[in-house]
């Protein structure tokens, strides 16, 4: 039997575990903390409504990184901060923390117009619904070679291979948005091109004019929040990535979008 005080103890304990905040929960070993917070919709124009009352979610955040083609044909990771060659190939790797939209931009600045390069509308009726944690690879979708690289090893899938090539006259921006709804005004050029009963032959073009109309309405650049992330190993404990970086919006009441502009450096010749 117990003496009287440790009962007394114990009577104490287990009161204040019940009094707890019913949102803070233990984690074990491997699990992630609840990174949740009270988020206040806004209803934005050219978005559906979103419903009233207050969202309990993580602050939305994407992760990007490059990836650059080896002489061996194979994808490499590659310091963003670093200048690309004339004929590198590149791809970009992306990431969100929950469900929503991604839309992706490939601004040459070389017309009035930029091209939506995410989603294809050739591809799935152009859906862009992008699950938690699950990678994006941009290009996604290129026209199978004629004829096989010679650089290439004989075990490396040429359809499978899908690269920007870096030119001498390279010169412009990736925007990527990532939302909570569809943004209607993008989604109408994707329903436009998927139902051309031709075939859509190229990717959309918008109006850099729209474009930059949307980030204006989408996030204030001082809520957006910019981090490299350390190396993350794998579940094999092998390095995978060292140069991810990662992009959140802090701004609880005002946290349907975020926005992220890519500038890939060419090397002075």
């Amino acid at each position: 039997m117990l003496p009287r005080f440790q009962v007394v103890l114990l009577a104490a304990a287990i009161v204040i575990i019940c009094l707890l905040p019913a949102d803070i929960q233990s984690t074990g070993a491997g699990q992630q903390p609840d990174d949740s917070v009270g988020i206040i919709r806004k209803e934005k124009p050219g978005r559906p409504k979103p419903p009233p009352g207050v969202l309990r979610a993580p602050l939305l955040a994407l992760q990007w990184w490059v990836i650059i083609r080896s002489r061996d044909c194979r994808p490499q990771e590659f310091d963003s901060k670093a200048a690309l060659a004339v004929d590198d190939m590149v791809r970009i790797g992306i990431t969100v923390n929950q469900t929503g939209y991604l839309y992706a931009f490939n601004d040459s600045k070389t017309g009035d117009n930029c091209t939506l390069v995410y989603p294809d509308p050739r591809i799935n009726r152009g859906n862009n619904l992008v699950r938690k944690d699950t990678p994006v690879i941009l290009p996604n979708n290129c026209p199978s070679p004629e004829e096989r690289d010679s650089d290439c090893p004989r075990d490396v899938n040429m359809a499978s291979v899908c690269w920007w090539q870096i030119t001498k006259y390279y010169k412009g921006d990736i925007t990527l948005i990532f939302s909570r709804g569809k943004i209607n005004q993008f989604e109408r050029e994707i329903e436009k091109a998927s139902s051309n009963p031709t075939g859509a032959d190229s990717l959309p073009e918008i109006p850099r004019a729209l474009l930059e109309k949307i980030k204006r309405e989408t996030v204030l650049e001082q809520d957006l929040k910019t981090d490299q992330i350390r190396p993350q190993p794998s579940k094999m404990g092998t390095i995978i990535n060292n140069f991810t970086t990662k992009v959140t919006n802090t701004n609880r009441r005002d946290n349907e979008e975020v926005i992220e502009t890519i500038t890939l450096k060419l090397q002075k010749r």
